[in-house]
């Protein structure tokens, strides 16, 4: 297997592409919102389209990869391979680690990186199963982050998230250089799980996230970050997913960047994620030509950090 997947030959186009008009690295802030469809974004994030009207965002939509669930998408978002070819294939894979990721790339150049998300994030990086009361602010040897907060409950608010997230960045993501701060909230897929993603609930997710990117978005601007918002997948109006109707695999992908470079071309496709985002942060194959999981193969990173290979299920 390779480690950050090869880019298919419009993600490599559209790296090169941004390459040139946005050679200096960046800040970056993802938030990868769980469970959101790209219509409900669409209609129900009315900050969002404000400054997508306003020339200000660029706004697209993307497939998820298959299948469409959680932990095998999380793993595809931070890894760059589908879910056949990294072996994350469900949501029962608790604790089993995820050998080849972004982070230990951040980390290999000196990049950091804080999370802020749900506790599966924690067991793909650490190998191991959760544990609240000894895990909250935990970092897994070797994973590449400088700081974390999980969280175990799917009800915890997005708004205490937000507020944990911008706590650890003001605390421990330096003022200049590139750096990284993931967010992952929750509060789209449970109310999708419980009321259905044709339910008033479901969109009033959607207007609340809207609400708080409100409050912190101009902060993280002012501070010369740049958001990119996603999802992992959708949700039907059976209150699951899974499969690949497009109500269940059709994700946003948002561009807010604090300097007005909209036009920065974006992946097409849930594994060009990754490689993009390295790429924002000033680790684009090391000037080879070579796509991003050859450079990182070779500063030994791919292989885990004690060498154990996860077996594609």
């Amino acid at each position: 297997m390779t480690g950050i997947a090869r880019r298919g030959a419009s993600d490599r186009h559209a790296a090169d592409d941004a390459g040139t008009v946005d050679a200096a690295p960046r800040k970056l802030v993802v938030l990868l919102a769980d469970g959101l469809r790209a219509d409900t974004a669409r209609d129900y994030m009315g900050y969002l389209q404000a400054l997508n009207e306003a020339g200000r965002a660029q706004w697209r939509s993307l497939r998820c990869e298959l299948p469409s669930l959680s932990r095998p998408l999380y793993a595809t978002v931070i890894n760059g391979e589908p879910p056949l070819t990294h072996g994350i294939l469900g949501n029962g894979q608790a604790g089993q680690r995820l050998t080849r990721h972004l982070f230990q790339a951040l980390e290999a150049h000196g990049v950091p990186a804080a999370v802020a998300a749900y506790h599966w994030f924690y067991e793909l990086l650490a190998g191991e199963v959760f544990d609240p009361l000894r895990h909250r602010d935990a970092v897994p040897a070797g994973c590449g982050l400088s700081a974390a907060r999980w969280y175990w409950e799917d009800d915890y608010p997005d708004s205490h998230l937000l507020a944990d997230a911008e706590s650890l960045r003001r605390a421990h993501l330096p003022a200049s250089g590139p750096s990284l701060l993931f967010i992952h909230p929750m509060g789209p897929d449970l109310a999708g799980h419980l009321h259905g993603g044709e339910s008033t609930a479901y969109a009033m997710s959607a207007r609340k996230l809207d609400m708080l990117l409100a409050q912190l978005l101009p902060r993280w601007h002012a501070a010369g970050f740049d958001l990119l918002l996603t999802s992992d997948h959708g949700m039907h109006a059976d209150r699951m997913h899974g499969g690949p109707l497009a109500v269940e695999r059709e994700v946003p992908l948002i561009w807010v960047p604090h300097d007005g470079a909209v036009e920065l071309p974006l992946p097409d496709r849930q594994t060009g994620i990754a490689s993009w985002l390295l790429a924002r942060l000033g680790i684009d194959g090391h000037g080879s030509g070579n796509d991003l999981g050859d450079g990182i193969d070779g500063l030994g990173l791919l292989n885990g950090a004690d060498g154990d290979e996860v077996p594609a299920a």
